[in-house]
């Protein structure tokens, strides 16, 4: 049985250096510290007795394991919670506990006003919390898109049944990294729009990405699916909405707009970052709710056969990142992820 510990090495020390202060900030606010502390590390036992997808026990004539547990996901994805392991439904519940947990400490630490450096290691926590839960949504996203092909679909559902055996202790280490800079980057881009071209955006979000970015962005020119991923992601618009903006400047001979002028076009109350204010304090819940928002127009597009992105950015640079030379996966799951490529 694989033990799940409630905080790694660097989460507990934030979580001491907290305590330590909120002893003196009344009986209130630190018996609810305590008492989300404990049933967080309580969750995390509860998580560590689910079966483990390692144990190959059999139930009747069937077998269990990580390698059956990956073929269910591929034959019937995630939507069904009744064919989901106990481990990853829990799993869920304890990732999202200890999102508001580390929000609950980013509040209260925040009013002391008693130490900069620990609130922006805690905002640095929940951000990497956050996007570890996005992470985890993107690989389930790419297993039921029907646009994915099956080898990608096998990797995903591979990586993502690991990952519910082993939950934040192995935090997707390999792939990760360049989802969280991307999202990161994105935080800190406020769109111009402009001609609607999306260089001066797309230049912005890249300058700081690794070179890996690059090539994933050179590795399919000419795909319409990524360049209108990509627009919407840099953009904030949905692709409905940058292709009627372009038909409008079209018409009205207008060469470039402002984001002011957009609104207007478009008759919204405002453009998607502005409402959610992800660019003035930088919190990843919202980015969260950005993806979600893409992800829930690539699945309409789907089901209406509509013109527009099938797949977020991130389904498309996760895919990207699968598909490089093993020797960069996870020592962990390097044998059935080279079985994989083997069959492929």
């Amino acid at each position: 049985m694989y033990k799940i510990t409630a905080f790694s090495d660097k989460e507990l020390r934030l979580v001491d250096k907290s305590e330590e202060i909120l002893q003196n900030s009344g009986k209130d606010i630190y018996a609810t510290f305590m008492n989300q502390k404990k049933t967080l590390i309580s969750l995390a036992v509860l998580v560590s007795k689910t079966p483990s997808l390692k144990s190959r026990k059999r139930y009747g004539l069937n077998k269990r394991d990580i390698k059956t547990m990956s073929n269910t996901i591929i034959q019937f994805s995630t939507s069904n919670p009744l064919l989901l392991p106990t481990r990853a439904i829990m799993g869920r519940s304890f990732i999202l506990s200890k999102i508001n947990f580390f929000y609950f400490l980013l509040k209260v630490i925040s009013d002391y006003k008693t130490d900069s450096v620990l609130v922006n290691e805690i905002q640095n926590t929940c951000n990497s919390l956050v996007f570890s839960l996005m992470a985890e949504e993107t690989y389930e996203a790419i297993i039921k898109n029907n646009v994915t092909h099956r080898k990608f679909k096998q990797i995903a559902s591979d990586e993502l049944a690991h990952l519910w055996e082993f939950r934040m202790d192995r935090n997707l280490d390999s792939f990760s990294p360049p989802l969280m800079a991307l999202w990161k980057e994105r935080c800190n881009l406020i769109p111009v729009l402009g001609t609607l071209q999306g260089t001066s955006e797309i230049l912005k979000l890249s300058i700081n990405l690794s070179e890996t970015w690059g090539k994933f962005l050179s590795s399919a020119p000419g795909n319409a699916g990524l360049e209108s991923a990509l627009e919407e992601f840099v953009f904030g618009l949905k692709h409905e909405e940058i292709k009627h903006l372009r038909s409008r400047m079209k018409s009205l001979k207008i060469p470039a707009v402002n984001r002011e002028q957009s609104i207007e076009i478009l008759k919204k109350d405002k453009i998607y970052e502005e409402k959610h204010k992800i660019f003035i304090n930088g919190d990843a819940r919202e980015i969260y709710s950005f993806f979600q928002m893409r992800l829930g127009n690539t699945v309409k597009r789907e089901i209406k056969n509509t013109e527009g992105p099938r797949q977020t950015i991130e389904e498309l640079f996760l895919i990207y990142l699968l598909n490089q030379k093993k020797s960069i996966l996870p020592g962990v799951i390097k044998k059935s992820i080279s079985r994989v490529f083997s069959d492929a």
